[in-house]
């Protein structure tokens, strides 16, 4: 980012803090009508790994700086904006950023309200797995001891009407697209593949997404429906350029592949409820693509999915578990492997151009929705996965040890997540961890765990 950039975040960082801090004070006496809250972060850490030479290496470096803004008048309305600034180091390259996370504005009624901006809206109840959060993009690339400094934004308009006490119904317009950052970006290319990135927002052609949800509380039980007609935060990865030249003893190729979106139907329902000291959760949903993934090798299959959770707290320990399941709807093996994560014979190919009627390109596109299948977990038919966070409050809170595992038993892919917090004092927070991916061979978390494998530090203060 540019100097001019830097300067703004700083400008506005005291401006907030002048102003901010003025309004408090003012709304501090008798006059309710209106608040004002100001506060963010100042954060420092590192991502640390050993390469293939057993060396250590700090592939992620970064200095962040967050600011939040909160203000209202009274009942009327509400804003609310949270800017980030990165300065630093990802997965070896260089990052100076400046984001603006969110920054919503909104207007209320006595029973509804209207909301538009660039915001982040989370539906469903699953801890780990959520398949009706489909509103919001993801960077799955992120580094951060912070999980949901992974979730994006997006502009839109939100509308929320209560028409009775234990009813409330939610319409959310989205009126542009914002791709998720795929967790394959820093995997190593073959020499002859390339991939062509989506820019961060598209806004030609008809692109846009409604959502619908309605949501019931009667005593002991919250539950909710859904449905989502639009472009999935999630794309695929399509085959937009296939050279073949055979004037060679080795064969010569050049594939292009581009990330692509694809336009995406679910239908949803979840519930939350109370079971003695247990805290039960669930979601179901059933999901299809408007494109056949037949002739588009970047659209998935329809898919049936099941979420079941619980959580439960004794003394200084919380526990939280959770089960999760799929249905691959219209499943038929793979009939290639994946054109990422494995490694390419050329040589291999040559008498398959002598057999009658093979197509090169066909089979390169059975490749790149093979990787799509493998990035979705649609290789199987039947997909079986848990995640279990157990979680520790010692020393009257200033001491945070958990540790938080996630396993796909079909596929076999791991991932393990210690880490401990200490908060010595109020606004300041060290924090250790590791992210430890693993998979069999040919499995994504197997493609990803080199640059994804990492141990960190860092150190925040909020203010």
């Amino acid at each position: 980012m540019k100097i001019k950039g830097v300067l703004a975040v700083l400008f506005l960082s005291f401006f907030f803090t002048v102003n901010g801090q003025n309004a408090i004070n003012a709304g501090s006496g008798d006059d309710l009508t209106s608040r004002v809250v100001f506060g963010g972060f100042v954060r420092g850490g590192l991502y640390t790994w050993t390469d293939s030479d057993d060396k250590l290496h700090v592939p992620t470096a970064f200095s962040d700086f967050g600011i939040k803004l909160e203000t209202s008048g009274g009942n009327n309305f509400k804003a609310f904006t949270d800017l980030r600034f990165r300065y630093g180091s990802e997965f070896g390259k260089p990052v100076s950023n400046l984001d603006i996370r969110e920054a919503w504005v909104q207007m209320n009624g006595s029973k509804w309200n209207v909301s538009a901006g660039q915001r982040i809206i989370k539906w469903g109840r699953g801890d780990f797995t959520s398949p009706i959060n489909r509103l919001s993009p993801v960077n799955t690339l992120m580094r951060s001891p912070d999980r949901e400094d992974m979730d994006m934004g997006n502009l839109l308009v939100s509308a929320k009407v209560f028409p009775w006490q234990s009813v409330n119904l939610e319409a959310v317009y989205i009126p542009y697209y914002r791709p998720s950052v795929l967790i394959i970006d820093p995997i190593p290319l073959p020499a002859f593949v390339t991939i062509e990135q989506l820019p961060p927002l598209l806004t030609r052609g008809n692109m846009s997404t409604y959502a619908l949800k309605a949501d019931f509380h009667p005593r002991f039980i919250d539950f909710s429906v859904s449905w989502f007609d639009g472009y999935n935060p999630m794309p695929g990865i399509a085959l937009t350029r296939f050279i073949l030249e055979l004037e060679h003893v080795i064969p010569v190729i050049d594939v292009g592949l581009s990330v692509k979106p694809y336009r995406n139907q679910v239908l949803g329902a979840d519930f939350e409820t109370i079971a003695g000291p247990f805290g039960l959760r669930g979601e179901l949903a059933w999901s299809r693509p408007l494109l056949s993934p037949d002739q588009k090798e970047y659209v998935p299959f329809a898919e049936l999915d099941w979420v079941l959770g619980a959580d439960w707290s004794s003394g200084i320990w919380r526990f939280t578990g959770e089960y999760s399941g799929k249905r691959v709807l219209d499943f038929f093996p793979s009939t290639a492997e994946p054109i990422l994560g494995t490694q390419m014979d050329l040589a291999a190919l040559a008498p398959l151009l002598l057999v009658p009627g093979f197509d090169p390109e066909t089979y390169i596109k059975q490749q790149v929705g093979a990787f799509n299948r493998l990035y979705n977990n649609q290789l199987h038919e039947y997909y079986h996965s848990a995640g279990l966070r157990i979680e520790a409050e010692l020393l009257y809170g200033k001491l945070l040890p958990s540790v938080t595992t996630l396993c796909n038993f079909t596929s076999r892919d791991l991932l393990i997540m210690p880490e401990v917090r200490v908060k010595p004092s109020d606004g300041l927070t060290l924090t250790v961890g590791a992210e430890i991916y693993s998979g069999k061979k040919g499995s994504l978390y197997d493609i990803v765990n080199d640059f994804m494998n990492g141990a960190y530090v860092s150190l925040r203060v909020d203010f």
